[in-house]
């Protein structure tokens, strides 16, 4: 007797050539259209991620110029500090603009007396000794570069010398910021400093960009006589406007004692392939304390 096959019984045959290259098709567009996505997304996750370091770096540099931009001058206000370099005689401000090109970038240096005081126990001459008696030598040490002032008048000198009891700096010729002993510095008083004029030990700090110390430019902080440190990586500009009293702004003030506030910018510039060439910026309005 032969078999008879049911109604609903089929062939025991498997698929054919054409169905196998139709869904094995069907799955390569699926899966290309899965890792596109997957890579499409990684890609986009990456660039936030740089964005927002990029962005992290340029806020933190420009907080730390802001804290320091405050403080800049403290002690002697607006007035030009005279100082004496190598014979040569010369004098700055608590906030220094250097202006590049107008589409280069700037420096900027400051100058301020936030770490140690102190005062004069007995005046000084009409013209410069070797030392400086002063109510506390704490603080202060051999190299450090101090303000002497006494809000009319002030003059940059540096310490090579420090007596705890009595309380001395030392601030002889042997350094070349100091001028021979008997020299009349310019804008020295007259009288010479009386007691109770403020000694301010100071830090003189440079903000400016960096594009050989690094892999990619970068804005740094130099103190003076030391190795730059890293404030901002991949930094494309950095330029600083100056607001002046009568609402204008430039990049280069003629007179110091005219800016009203200071405005640090940061840019960073990000290129992402098959995109336009994205730029982003980190800004500050800061007036000095001491204005």
């Amino acid at each position: 007797m032969s078999a008879r096959h049911g109604p609903g019984r089929r062939s025991a045959a498997g698929f054919s050539l054409v169905e196998l290259m139709i869904a094995l098709s069907v799955m390569g567009l699926v899966a290309a259209a899965v890792f596109s996505t997957f890579f499409r997304s990684q890609k986009v996750g990456q660039t936030m991620a740089t964005t927002v370091n990029l962005r992290q770096g340029a806020r933190g540099a420009c907080q730390l110029l802001e804290r320091e931009l405050r403080m800049a001058g403290s002690g002697w206000r607006r007035l030009a500090v005279y100082r004496y370099d190598g014979g040569v005689q010369d004098s700055v401000f608590g906030v220094n603009f250097g202006c590049g090109e107008p589409a280069a970038c700037d420096s900027i240096n400051l100058i301020g007396g936030w770490t140690a005081v102190t005062t004069l126990r007995t005046a000084t001459g009409a013209s410069l000794g070797t030392s400086l008696e002063v109510a506390s030598a704490s603080g202060f040490a051999v190299g450090d570069l101090i303000v002497l002032t006494d809000g009319a008048a002030a003059h940059q000198l540096q310490v090579t010398s420090v007596t705890a009891s009595p309380a001395v700096l030392g601030i002889a010729s042997s350094s070349t910021r100091n001028p021979p002993t008997g020299t009349t510095l310019n804008g020295w008083p007259s009288t010479g400093y009386g007691a109770g004029s403020q000694v301010y030990r100071t830090t003189s700090v440079s903000y400016l960009m960096d594009s050989t110390s690094f892999a990619k430019p970068s804005l740094v902080r130099r103190e003076l006589g030391g190795a730059p440190q890293l404030v901002a990586y991949d930094v494309s500009r950095f330029q600083v406007l100056y607001r002046m009293q009568d609402g204008t702004q430039t990049r280069a003030p003629s007179d110091i004692a005219m800016v009203d506030e200071v405005v640090p910018m940061i840019w960073t510039t990000q290129a992402t392939p098959g995109h336009a060439t994205a730029t982003d910026s980190v800004w500050a309005v800061v007036r000095p304390r001491t204005f």
